[in-house]
């Protein structure tokens, strides 16, 4: 419930933006903090890995010009998207006053916003509540892609409750703060439904008067700054971050002289293993962007060989092959799993646009089966994906093979395309 402080007319609302890894959340609050006022925004807050994924979650304050007499404030926060983050998720839903369900539209994409948002409704049920019942949106995001899904599509298939929704490019900035307006007057609105009879709250949040257009307008400067490049976010010293980044540092240690075998379970249980704050501590993986990119890791500075095979895949996919055979590198299995589903994801998408996006097929399954891939491959592929986003037990091995399964996509895409053009 919101909180309201009636001497100062002061209404406070908590937002969460809940979705799929990779699919904008960040980007989105990025370019909120990055386009509002100095005078209209807080610090944004982000607790993240060291290579600038969302670990636990982000945090961005926003005070809107003030509606008739009262004051609005917002809370906004992000969730980490990694499935093995699941008690986070749920602790930082507590107290929500409204949901922005931020779901990522590229065709390769549909299965993790399907897990995101099964994920979102079973953390809720255990705290007593439904997405039914709860002011939500959705947001489309990186509609400025080739190879995505139509808005229509995605409503049919995960708006069930018909709620408000918008198409977004994060990293453009495109339809932002039309998303945020969209939720928070739904959360205004319903807010005043289950307020009780005093008829002095009621007058300051009348729907026909309350501005909530013109408020989230007011955010932004004037002229507005140009649209955020995933820039980094502040990060914040406190004792508890400390204590965090110097348990992650001696566990990586640990590990480390554990040995290739003893370092995976050790990593392995460093992800499994709850912290205080009921959230799981930080291991080593990509970072969210509206793009869909992975950061540009050097395996070479960071204790791997300079052998990669990342000259298969284009120039702007390179960085995401490094990226993953660094974690496989460092025995991550759950890390470089996830890495290989981002790779997959690029690699049908390729395939699907050679295809032309009018009659591009929407099963990724089938894209398989026009690369000529082994459809058991594929379902062993998909399975593994789950087990490494339910932090379930899965073994090194099982890993490389998700490796040489996204080698071997990638070398067929590139033959039919070769055929194709």
């Amino acid at each position: 419930m919101a909180s309201l402080n009636p001497l100062t007319q002061e209404l406070v609302f908590k937002i969460v933006f809940y979705g799929p890894g990779l699919g904008g959340k960040t980007t989105t609050l990025q370019h909120i903090h990055s386009a509002s006022a100095p005078d209209k925004r807080g610090k944004l807050v982000s607790l993240a890995t060291p290579t600038d994924r969302t670990l636990y979650f982000d945090f961005l304050p926003l005070r809107l010009q003030k509606i008739r007499n009262m004051t609005v404030r917002l809370q906004l926060f992000t969730v980490p998207g990694q499935v093995y983050y699941s008690a986070t998720r749920k602790l930082v839903l507590t107290g929500a006053d409204g949901i922005v369900f931020v779901a990522d539209s590229q065709t390769a994409r549909l299965d993790a916003n399907q897990e995101s948002l099964e994920d979102l409704n079973a953390n809720l049920a255990d705290h007593g509540r439904a997405l039914s019942q709860l002011p939500h949106t959705f947001q489309w995001n990186k509609r400025d892609l080739s190879e995505v899904v139509s808005e229509d599509e995605l409503d049919r298939r995960f708006n069930l409750f018909s709620a408000p929704s918008i198409g977004t490019s994060a990293t453009r900035g495109d339809g932002v703060f039309e998303g945020l307006e969209q939720i928070t007057k739904l959360t205004m609105e319903t807010y005043r439904a289950e307020l009780p009879n005093r008829r002095e709250i009621i007058m300051l949040l009348d729907e026909e008067t309350s501005g909530i257009a013109d408020a989230i307008r007011g955010l932004a400067e004037s002229p507005r700054p140009k649209p955020v490049e995933a820039p980094p976010a502040r990060r914040e010293k406190s004792p508890l971050v400390a204590a965090m980044a110097a348990a992650s540092a001696q566990q990586a240690q640990q590990a480390q002289q554990a040995g290739p075998g003893q370092g995976a379970q050790a990593a392995h249980a460093l992800a499994r293993a709850p912290d205080s704050a009921g959230g799981s501590r930080a291991r080593p993986d990509g970072s969210q962007s509206g793009s869909y990119l992975v950061p540009t890791v050097s395996p070479s500075s960071q204790g791997g060989t300079s052998f990669s095979m990342a000259e298969l895949w284009p120039e702007v996919d390179r960085d995401a092959v490094r990226k993953c055979e660094h974690l496989l590198a460092a025995h991550d299995t759950l890390g470089a799993i996830m890495a290989c589903d981002v790779l997959l994801s690029r690699v049908l998408a390729f395939a699907a646009g050679l295809c032309g996006s009018a009659d591009a097929p929407r099963d990724p399954a089938l894209v398989c089966l026009l690369l000529g891939l082994d459809g058991r491959r594929y379902v062993k592929f998909r399975a593994l994906v789950r087990a490494a986003r339910q932090s379930d037990e899965v073994i090194f091995r099982e890993a490389l093979e998700c490796f040489s399964f996204v080698v071997e996509a990638r070398r067929n895409a590139t033959g039919l395309a070769a055929s194709v053009l």
